[in-house]
């Protein structure tokens, strides 16, 4: 007579042969996911490296070398792209009231830094407007929680508190994790070395380098991004990266699952120079979802027949076997 075990293996031989199959499937539905993700992964590494560092010339005639400061544009691209890897330095400076801050202050979140001098009237004004424009559009994708903005006056001490409140009021920068922060005049030259950001003091203003430091949410700077004009894709991809790759913080694991879904379905969109969503890669991520919550309901189903089989076929009595005298 055969033993239970051996009755029940007999007897559940196709439903394991369903399993397979139903695993099997499982497997295809996670693969399909995990490519997805990486064909969105890589569309957002595909950022073009710049081309050079782009550098505003206090003065826009030519000028011939030797006869006043210059900022060497090679040797500053380099110092910025050493710069990334690195700890930004913890130091106080002083918000528009006036109040100390500490650059810790804002790790828990990717910061974006601009150094501007207040005394600039053209590519600095423009530069922070730009700016503005680009972290708006981010806001609205984003989400204006999931990071933070600051700009430092490098022009001490002429940029200090005052001058900063007054510079952020002319050209109508309000946003709530926006501050224009003001570093004591000692501690110029090494928040700047830190950073990778060179300038350079000329009879007419300065030369120095224009672009926005990506650092990220421990405090190491993550990217340099050139320019003067910076639209929301330069700034979105670096910060797409370091949102994705981070770990969950939100309240529950549902609510971070949904935001990480919800910044991986954002595009960039050159027509209007703003992020939507890929309603393609979101239909993509609900089929694969649903799919894949009916196939756990399936294999739950047949784990239960399974155990009520078995307890049946280990519990029946068994048949007599053989003659009595």
């Amino acid at each position: 007579m055969p033993r239970c075990a051996d009755d029940l293996r007999t007897r559940t031989a196709p439903r394991s042969a369903s399993r397979r199959s139903g695993l099997t499937r499982l497997g295809s539905v996670l693969a399909a996911l995990a490519l997805v993700v990486a064909v969105a992964a890589q569309a957002g590494d595909d950022v073009a490296p710049p081309a050079g560092a782009v550098v505003e010339r206090a003065a826009p005639a030519p000028r011939t070398p030797g006869t006043v400061p210059s900022l060497d544009e090679r040797e500053a691209l380099r110092a910025a792209e050493a710069a990334i890897g690195q700890a930004a330095p913890d130091m106080v400076l002083l918000d528009r009231r006036g109040r100390p801050v500490r650059l810790s202050d804002y790790r828990g979140k990717p910061l974006l830094v601009s150094f501007i001098y207040t005394g600039c009237f053209q590519v600095c004004p423009t530069q922070t407007r730009s700016l503005f424009d680009a972290v708006q559009g981010l806001d609205r994708m984003l989400g204006e929680h999931q990071f933070n903005v600051v700009s430092i006056g490098f022009n001490q001490p002429f940029d200090g508190p005052d001058a900063m409140r007054a510079f952020a009021r002319q050209h109508r920068i309000e946003h709530r994790n926006w501050e224009f922060l003001s570093p004591s005049r000692d501690n110029v030259e090494a928040l700047t070395r830190a950073f990778g950001f060179t300038f350079v003091a000329t009879p007419a203003g300065f030369d120095h380098v224009l672009g926005v430091t990506v650092v990220d949410a421990a405090g190491r700077i993550h990217a340099q991004v050139y320019g003067d004009r910076l639209r929301a894709d330069q700034l979105g991809e670096p910060l797409r990266r370091l949102l994705l790759g981070a770990p969950p913080v939100a309240i529950s694991t549902l609510a971070a699952v949904v935001e990480r879904v919800r910044i991986l379905c954002t595009v960039y969109d050159p027509e209007t120079g703003e992020y939507r969503y890929d309603y393609k890669l979101i239909f993509e991520f609900i089929g694969g979802a649903l799919f894949f919550f009916s196939v756990a309901i399936y294999l739950l189903l047949e784990w239960r027949d399974q155990r009520r089989a078995r307890r049946r076929s280990c519990t029946a009595p068994r048949q007599a076997s053989g003659s009595t005298a």
